[in-house]
């Protein structure tokens, strides 16, 4: 695919990304997607055959970003404190580079979505819990977390309290949400209430 294909391409996801996430996919024209990129309809459709091919690419395609991110601040480091470190602060990567699609994938739950798109988020979500609470199994035999603590209810509460976060910023439009020092607390407190570290050891 050529650079101008790919260009304009991108600019129909960002583009639509933010009507659906604005409006909903119900109520999002493909006429409206195309007046807003300032393209005609075939040139849509030669991308993308109908607006759930579209809406699944999306999809799709912010998949892919979350999958780099989690690989590159997640799976890469080798130390497990580094890696929820990496967990947190991976949400704020994603959200300046792709702020359209990260809002987007965050409010599709809101609206009516084809069934075969809501399985297709279903099984991602699913994937993702998977993924965390393999991670924290992995802290759990390294020692970083207790023997006997709730894996579900642990992956649950840190999950909860960076959503929060998150909220603040697209919802209420706090932008002291999620600077860095404010996740830098956040990590800080993970680590003094939910995770066992060197200093407590030697305590």
């Amino acid at each position: 695919m050529s650079t101008q294909a790919e260009d304009t391409k991108s600019r129909i996801f960002l583009t639509a990304a933010e009507l659906f996430a604005d409006y909903g996919f119900d109520k999002v024209s493909i006429r409206q997607i195309c007046e807003a990129v300032g393209i005609r309809k075939p040139t849509l459709y030669y991308y993308f055959k109908d607006k759930e091919t579209l809406l699944l690419e999306m999809i799709n395609f912010s998949k892919k970003i979350g999958d780099q991110i989690y690989e590159e601040q997640v799976e890469k480091p080798k130390d497990f404190l580094d890696k929820i470190r990496g967990l947190i602060f991976g949400r704020k990567i994603f959200i300046e580079k792709y702020p359209q699609f990260f809002r987007f994938h965050a409010m599709i739950h809101l609206f009516a979505i084809p069934e075969k798109v809501k399985q297709e988020m279903i099984q991602y979500v699913l994937s993702l819990m998977l993924r965390f609470r393999s991670l924290l199994e992995t802290g759990q035999k390294q020692g970083y977390v207790a023997a006997d603590e709730d894996l579900d209810f642990l992956m649950m509460t840190l999950t909860s309290s960076l959503n929060h976060l998150t909220i603040r910023k697209f919802v209420f439009h706090d932008d002291s949400a999620l600077t860095d020092e404010n996740l830098e607390r956040m990590y800080r407190f993970w680590l003094k209430h939910f995770f066992v570290t060197q200093d407590k050891q030697t305590t």
